[in-house]
């Protein structure tokens, strides 16, 4: 996924708007940092998610990606998850240090919309080759994990298909030099 060209992410994601099965939430999840493929899939989002811990590098990767989306792509709704948290206050320090930053130097709306605990289960789990939520369904994060994604199934659908990806995929294609194989197919 990391060695695709720009017009592969465009293939892919418009791939998604293709599938014949109704689909309630796709979640991609990305790496952190701001890649062409995190660019790709965040600006082609209905709902852009961060997710972040209390570091140092994980709070700048964060502001990075903000900062990028909002000024360059237009993005300016963006929910985050405070993840790996000891309290929910610990979760809502860390997002107010983030919403601090960007509302005094970006036009950007953070939301925080999950505090995900700091859980020895997700550790377990990882050893296992399982999810969390499959795994250990009572622990902590899991249970974290469960209330976001029944919080995500509540929120507003909307009325016209695809976040950004309208205008997105064909200036894409455009500027492209690969773009002639992939229209060709």
């Amino acid at each position: 996924m990391t060695e695709l060209t720009t017009a592969q992410h465009a293939g892919l994601i418009r791939a998604f708007g293709t599938l014949d099965e109704d689909v309630d939430v796709l979640l991609v999840d990305t790496a952190a940092g701001i890649s062409d493929m995190v660019l790709s899939f965040s600006r082609a989002a209905q709902d852009v998610m961060i997710v972040v811990c209390d570091e140092p590098t994980s709070i700048t990767d964060a502001y990075a990606l903000i900062k990028l989306l909002s000024r360059e792509h237009g993005v300016t709704r963006f929910k985050v998850v405070a993840n790996m948290v000891r309290s929910y206050r610990e979760g809502r320090d860390l997002f107010t240090k983030l919403t601090r930053v960007t509302e005094r130097f970006l036009n950007a709306n953070l939301e925080l919309v999950a505090c995900v605990p700091l859980d020895e289960h997700v550790r377990q789990s990882v050893k296992k080759q399982k999810v969390v939520v499959d795994a250990f369904p009572n622990a902590p994060a899991a249970l974290a994990l469960n209330a976001l994604a029944n919080k995500a199934l509540t929120w507003p659908v909307p009325r016209n298909p695809g976040g950004h990806l309208e205008f997105f995929v064909e200036r894409l294609l455009v500027k492209d030099e690969t773009a002639g194989d992939y229209l060709s197919e």
